[in-house]
C-alpha cells in the first residue's frame, strides 16, 4: 500500500460505508486460522498415546585410596580424587553426552530388536547442585517404556565398563612396558652382584663387620695377655731376690729342667753321688769302688755340663745345683712355683706373638676388605633400588587394577526404570488451553487489521500530516 501524504491538507472525515466491504476478507482469514489451530490441537488429542518412563543416576563424591608397602622393598600407592574436584570438569556432562550418544542408544536399541530411530533420543537432564542425572525414555506403551529406560540403563554401564576396561589395559601395557626394562635392570644387577661374590672372597656386608669386631677382640685379648706376662714376670721377678738367684739362673734352671735328656744326666749324676757318699762312708778313697764311682761322677758331672752349654749357653754349676736344690730342700716349692711361673711367662709371650700375627693378618684383611665392601655396597645397593623398582612396578599393576573409577567416577543407578501409569501425551488440558489461547491471539490481531487505518489516521492527524 502507498499513499502519498500532504502536509497542511485539510483533514477527511472518516467513509464507514467505503470500508463496509473489508469484514468478509477478516471472515475469510479467521476460519482459516481457527481451523489451522484447532485442527492442529486436534491431531495432536487424537495421536497415539505416549509413556514416559524415568530413572535417575547418581555419582557418589567420596574419595577412596589404598597402599601396598613391602618392607624393604618397596611400595605403590594409588588413589581416586573426587569427580568434581577438577574445576572446568564435570563428569556429569560426560555421562549424559554419553547416554546420548549413538554408541549406548545403538546397543539399547539392538538389545530391545528395534531399529535406531524408532527408539528415539532420551530426555537427559542434570539436577542443578546435585550429583543427580535424570533421564526418560519415551514409548507407545508403559511396558515399552519401562523396557527401554532398564535397556539404555543396561548399554550405559556396559560402555562405562568397556571404558574402564579399555584404559586399565592400556595403562596395564605401558606399566608392562616398563616393567620390561626394570626386569632387565634387576637382572643386569643381579648378575653382576653374583659375579663380584665368585671373584671375591669378600661375600657380605657382614663379613667386614664380623671382621672388625675380631680385630678388636684380639687386642683386647692381647692387652690382657701383656698386662698377664707383666704380673707374672713380677712374680718371677719377687721370686727370684727372695730365693737368691738372678732371673737368669731361673731361666735356665727352667729350660734345662724342661730338657728330659738333661734330667736323665742329672739323675745319674744325683745316684752317683749317693752312692760315692755311701762307698766313702765305709771305705777309703782308693778302694776300687770309688774309684769307680767317682769316674762315673765325673762323667755324667761332664755329661750335664756339656748338655748345659748345648741349651743354656753355660756350664754354670748353680744352676745344677738349683735343680737339685728343688727336689729336696724345703725351696722346692718355691722352685716349682718359680718354673711354673717362667712357663706361663712363656706361654704368654708364646700367646703374645700368635695374637701379634693374627692381629697384622685381619689388619692387612681389613684393608683389603675396605675397597671391596665399597665396591659390594655399591652393588647391593643397586640391586635393592633395581627389586625395588620392580616390585613396586609389579605391584602397582595389581594396585591400578583397583582404581577402575579415576577416569570414569562411580555412578550408581539412584531411581530405577519407571512403570508409567498415565501417558505423557497427548495432554487434553494443555492442547484446549493452547488453543483458545491462539484463537485469543489470532482475534486480536485480526481486530488490529481491522482497526489499523483509524489508528494510522489518529496518529498522523495529531502529527500535523493530514489524512491517507
Amino acid at each position: 500500500m502507498s499513499a502519498t501524504v500532504e502536509a497542511n491538507r485539510e483533514l477527511q472525515a472518516y467513509n464507514k460505508h467505503a470500508n463496509k466491504p473489508r469484514w468478509t476478507r477478516y471472515i475469510i482469514v479467521g476460519v482459516i486460522a481457527f481451523t489451522a489451530i484447532w485442527g492442529l490441537v486436534a491431531l495432536y488429542m487424537f495421536s497415539p498415546p505416549k509413556y514416559v518412563s524415568k530413572f535417575a543416576f547418581v555419582l557418589p563424591g567420596k574419595t577412596g585410596s589404598s597402599k601396598v608397602n613391602l618392607e624393604n622393598i618397596g611400595e605403590a600407592s594409588s588413589s581416586s580424587s573426587s569427580p568434581f574436584s577438577t574445576r572446568g570438569i564435570n563428569p556429569r556432562v560426560n555421562y549424559k553426552e554419553m547416554l546420548l550418544s549413538d554408541t549406548v542408544i545403538g546397543t539399547a536399541a539392538r538389545e530391545l530388536g528395534i531399529e535406531y530411530a524408532d527408539f528415539g533420543k532420551p530426555l537427559v537432564k542434570l539436577v542443578d547442585e546435585t550429583a543427580i542425572i535424570q533421564v526418560s525414555t519415551k514409548a507407545g506403551s508403559p511396558t515399552e517404556a519401562q523396557k527401554r529406560s532398564s535397556a539404555l540403563v543396561e548399554a550405559f554401564n556396559s560402555r562405562i565398563e568397556e571404558l574402564r576396561n579399555d584404559e586399565l589395559q592400556a595403562r596395564e601395557d605401558g606399566i608392562s612396558q616398563a616393567l620390561s626394562i626394570y626386569r632387565a635392570r634387576l637382572k643386569e644387577s643381579q648378575m653382576a652382584l653374583i659375579l663380584h661374590k665368585q671373584n671375591s672372597e669378600y661375600v657380605s656386608g657382614r663379613q667386614y663387620e664380623e671382621l672388625s669386631l675380631r680385630l678388636e677382640r684380639l687386642k683386647e685379648e692381647r692387652i690382657n695377655s701383656l698386662a698377664s706376662r707383666d704380673e707374672v714376670s713380677g712374680y718371677v721377678g719377687q721370686l727370684s731376690r727372695s730365693m737368691g738367684i738372678t732371673p737368669q739362673l731361673a731361666a735356665s734352671a727352667f729350660i734345662l729342667n724342661a730338657d728330659q735328656q738333661f734330667r736323665e744326666h742329672l739323675n745319674n749324676y744325683q745316684s752317683a753321688t749317693a752312692t760315692l757318699a755311701v762307698y766313702r762312708s765305709k771305705w777309703g778313697e782308693a778302694h776300687p769302688s770309688i774309684v769307680k764311682e767317682d769316674a762315673k761322677q765325673d762323667a755324667t758331672l761332664d755329661a750335664l755340663q756339656d748338655r748345659s752349654f748345648v741349651l743354656v749357653g753355660h756350664k754354670d754349676m748353680n744352676t745344677i745345683k738349683l735343680i737339685s736344690l728343688s727336689e729336696a730342700n724345703q725351696n722346692g716349692t718355691l722352685f716349682q712355683d718359680l718354673l711354673v711361673s717362667f712357663a706361663k711367662i712363656e706361654g704368654q709371650i708364646s700367646k703374645i706373638k700368635q695374637l701379634d700375627n693374627a692381629i697384622s693378618q685381619h689388619s692387612n684383611s681389613l684393608k683389603q676388605f675396605a675397597e671391596e665392601a665399597a665396591a659390594l655396597d655399591e652393588l647391593e645397593r643397586n640391586y635393592q633400588v633395581a627389586e625395588a623398582v620392580y616390585t613396586s612396578a609389579v605391584t602397582q599393576i595389581d594396585t591400578s587394577k583397583t582404581d577402575i573409577f579415576g577416569s570414569y567416577p562411580l555412578v550408581q543407578l539412584l531411581a530405577s526404570p519407571s512403570l508409567p501409569i498415565n501417558p505423557a501425551s497427548p495432554n487434553k488440558i494443555l492442547a484446549i488451553v493452547g488453543g483458545i489461547m491462539g484463537s485469543g491471539m489470532t482475534l486480536f490481531g485480526l481486530f488490529l487489521l481491522w482497526k489499523r487505518k483509524q489508528l494510522i489516521q489518529k496518529i498522523l492527524s495529531k502529527s500535523g500530516f493530514g489524512t491517507l
